[in-house]
């Protein structure tokens, strides 16, 4: 069902659920005698697979092992949709054989740099969200950087530079279809 939805959403732009989904999906299949199985978008389609196994493989990790931190798992479902989406993106405009300019390149590097070290001061759990205040704050630790800021005031750092950087690779990704006609611009 979710490959079906994902599906439809993607070729049409949208979804809308009422009886005569049915219908309409008999008669395609009676009409095209199961040629409207064949995706006229493999690599569309690829995505749509991957897409579907990553998240139905998170779906079941959390069943499995429920875990006590909901909101960074959470979170983790929302960076796997994104991340997952923007490799497409550039493999497929390396694919057509768009030009990526070189600074998007480096923008690219610094921001997979920042985001490492970012996610690196992320995982050492100094405090925890769940704790009560007193017990949160026995976790903290000496501060390390100019014997001001801790490690979590580091991740701040690292992660909102690590994400200007990830915008910068968005704003700067096309930038070399400046004169290009928007039609002849493909679109996937």
């Amino acid at each position: 069902m979710c490959i079906i939805i994902s599906s439809q959403i993607y070729y049409m732009g949208r979804w809308k659920f009422n009886l005569g989904v049915f219908k309409r999906l008999f008669l395609m299949v009676r009409q095209d005698r199961f040629h409207c199985l064949k995706p006229m978008y493999c690599d569309r389609m690829i995505l749509i697979f991957i897409a579907n196994g990553v998240n139905i493989a998170l779906c079941v990790f959390g069943l499995m092992t429920r875990p006590s931190d909901f909101p960074t798992y959470f979170l983790s479902i929302f960076i796997s949709n994104l991340m997952l989406y923007f490799i497409y993106y550039i493999i497929m405009k390396v694919r057509c054989q768009e030009k990526i300019p070189a600074y998007a390149n480096l923008f690219s590097l610094i921001a997979l740099v920042l985001w490492g070290f970012a996610l690196y001061f992320f995982t050492t759990n100094l405090t925890s969200w769940e704790a009560t205040p007193a017990k949160s704050r026995e976790g903290n630790h000496a501060c390390v950087l100019f014997d001001f800021f801790d490690y979590h005031d580091i991740w701040h750092f690292l992660s909102s530079s690590a994400m200007f950087f990830s915008f910068l690779v968005l704003l700067t990704l096309d930038d070399a279809l400046w004169l290009v006609d928007r039609d002849k611009i493909l679109v996937f």
